[in-house]
């Protein structure tokens, strides 16, 4: 028995003062075995129960990783309490010694905690603010930007904290970020120019969440402002990352800006001789018929010009399902073709009239 004792009592590990024998190992693993138990039976808790069916996903995982991690923290400090193992020693242990700052497992562990609260906090904010939004109905785009800076702000603001919390003095912090942000700035200046784009769009919210814009030839609608990146979703409901400085030194087109309504028109000619007015009602009867076009303002038909082999006209119209705007036009064409045939109008093939000249020397 003696030899057992002798035996649990030899050291596995050590770590500074810090150390762990053969027998509280034993114990250690199957307090392990149990905490694991505990942690899935609160997994399965969270995720059934009816209190937590209404938050988002990304803050339920949250919850249930947070849970886990007090779990497992709590139980093993108890575990090590009841083994009299000195968690004083353990949490004292220097990572890193200078002149500066002298970081420990303790200041570690409690910069972690710290990022995840921020983090959590964020959550927080964000499915309430997006519930204040579907309840009160609030702009969405005005209302998103809003949120957008209130959890960068949460974020710097907990990052200040965290970094004192560790003692790190926040004077030297600023004057080394400054320091490195000079010796990169140059490498690394189209991503400034991203970041700083990104804060000057959520601020003037030129562009806005849910707003149609074109950038170059892509047009899609804005799903999420980033700070150095915008998502955007064109109409093949491809997912596109555009850098936040195309928005600031582009030219961009926002259709959604100030009126969700924009115009735009399908262009038709048709052939010499025919009457015109029948063309205008045609015209205007398709345009009444589609669903997806505003009645006001109503639509219109301008007469555009005498071309080479066509009478060229354009139906002018308003929609506000801005983003399928080809799909609409496409639909006017089917129906242009259709009723241009039930009233014999016709669209000519582009004609060009041929003169040859002979060589009448030649043909004496």
């Amino acid at each position: 028995m003696d030899a057992i004792f002798e035996y649990g009592n030899q050291v596995l590990f050590r770590l500074g003062d810090f150390k762990v024998t053969i027998s509280q190992l034993l114990v250690l693993t199957v307090g392990v075995i149990i905490i694991s138990l505990i942690s899935i039976m609160l997994n399965r808790f969270i995720k059934r129960n009816s209190i937590f069916s209404g938050l988002s996903q990304r803050l339920r995982i949250l919850i249930a990783r947070g849970t886990n991690y007090l779990v497992w923290v709590l139980g093993i400090f108890i575990l090590l309490q009841i083994e009299n193992v000195n968690t004083k020693a353990f949490f004292e242990y220097s990572i890193f010694s200078g002149d500066v700052v002298n970081f420990t497992v303790q200041k570690l562990f409690v910069l972690v905690v710290l990022l995840f609260v921020i983090r959590l906090i964020v959550l927080v904010v964000d499915y309430s603010m997006n519930r204040k939004i579907e309840k009160d109905r609030l702009d969405f785009g005005k209302a998103k930007s809003v949120l957008q800076i209130t959890k960068y702000f949460i974020w710097i603001v907990g990052i200040f904290i965290a970094i004192g919390s560790i003692g790190l003095k926040l004077t030297f912090f600023i004057a080394s970020i400054s320091a490195l942000l000079v010796g990169v700035g140059f490498g690394l200046q189209s991503i400034f120019n991203d970041f700083f784009s990104g804060i000057i769009i959520l601020f003037d919210r030129s562009i806005q969440v849910h707003d149609v814009v074109q950038v170059g030839d892509i047009v899609g609608r804005v799903k999420e402002i980033g700070i150095r990146t915008t998502i955007v979703i064109d109409r093949d409901n491809m997912v596109l990352i555009i850098p936040n400085s195309k928005f600031t030194t582009d030219n961009v087109t926002n259709w959604s800006h100030m009126d969700e309504k924009s115009r735009f028109a399908v262009e038709v000619g048709v052939a010499y001789g025919s009457d015109v007015r029948l063309v205008e009602k045609v015209l205007l009867e398709c345009a009444d018929e589609c669903d997806d076009i505003v009645k006001d303002p109503p639509p219109s038909v301008r007469f555009d010009d005498f071309g080479d082999s066509s009478l060229n006209f354009k139906l002018l119209f308003w929609s506000s399902n801005t983003f399928f705007a080809e799909l609409i036009k496409s639909k006017l064409r089917f129906a242009i073709d259709q009723k241009f045939r039930e009233n014999n109008i016709t669209i000519p093939y582009p004609q060009r009239d041929l003169h040859i000249k002979t060589d009448e020397t030649k043909i004496k």
